[in-house]
């Protein structure tokens, strides 16, 4: 019980910092749609603004899917994006038959890595979250002090694997990045993220930052 207090007082004191200390930011001008097929590639960074190392989880290889804006446990690391019309915020819809695989396991369960990462920690978690965790710790990023990071990944509008938004030609529409690690997933994965990188005693990213907003221009000549 007092382990788990000082995980608990330790993540809380982190969230606090990580908010000032990390800053997301896109580094398009402009995203421009011309077709309702084409795909478009959203360049970011993230900086640590801080004299800390930070840890992140971070999956850049594309974005969050779920229509929802909250994380699901399968989803954590993942990047969100968030549409604006002019200052409304625009609530995506589920795109029937779309949707991607990354709900499930994207790694061998019978590899000699993963049976390995299982003995270890196969008294914290049971079969569906040694999966979860396992991802985690595949996904995880140091940023070092004063360090920024550039990713890219690619995202279709208005149909994005399992979201849909619905989009008119020739309005004002904004895009945002956003990047959320909540408190309550992070502490149940901590046994897995306190053993990484402890030379450079790095601290764990928690809460919720967001990029800046960049135009959208949606002005497609086939969408129906």
């Amino acid at each position: 019980m007092k382990n788990t207090l000082i995980i608990l007082l330790s993540i809380a004191s982190n969230y606090c910092l990580g908010q000032n200390d990390l800053e997301i930011r896109i580094v398009n001008d402009t995203i421009k749609k011309v077709s309702y097929f084409d795909q478009n590639n959203i360049v970011y960074n993230i900086t640590n603004n801080s004299e800390k190392n930070y840890l992140l989880i971070l999956d850049a290889a594309e974005f969050n899917e779920d229509p929802e804006y909250a994380v699901e446990p399968f989803f954590i690391g993942l990047p969100d994006y968030y549409l604006y019309e002019k200052n409304k915020l625009l609530s995506p819809m589920f795109s029937f038959g779309a949707s991607n695989t990354n709900s499930h396991p994207q790694f061998d369960l019978s590899s000699k890595e993963f049976q390995k990462f299982r003995k270890q920690f196969l008294k914290e978690y049971d079969e569906f979250e040694m999966k979860i965790a396992y991802r985690i710790s595949k996904k995880i990023i140091i940023i070092k002090s004063k360090e920024k990071k550039i990713f890219s990944t690619k995202v279709n509008f208005p149909s994005y694997m399992g979201r849909y938004f619905n989009m008119e030609n020739s309005k004002d529409y904004y895009f945002q990045v956003s990047l959320q690690s909540p408190q309550e997933l992070i502490s149940k994965y901590y046994k897995v993220l306190q053993n990484k990188n402890k030379e450079l005693e790095p601290i764990i990213f928690t809460g919720q930052i967001f990029s800046n907003k960049i135009p959208l221009i949606y002005k497609v000549y086939n969408n129906q």
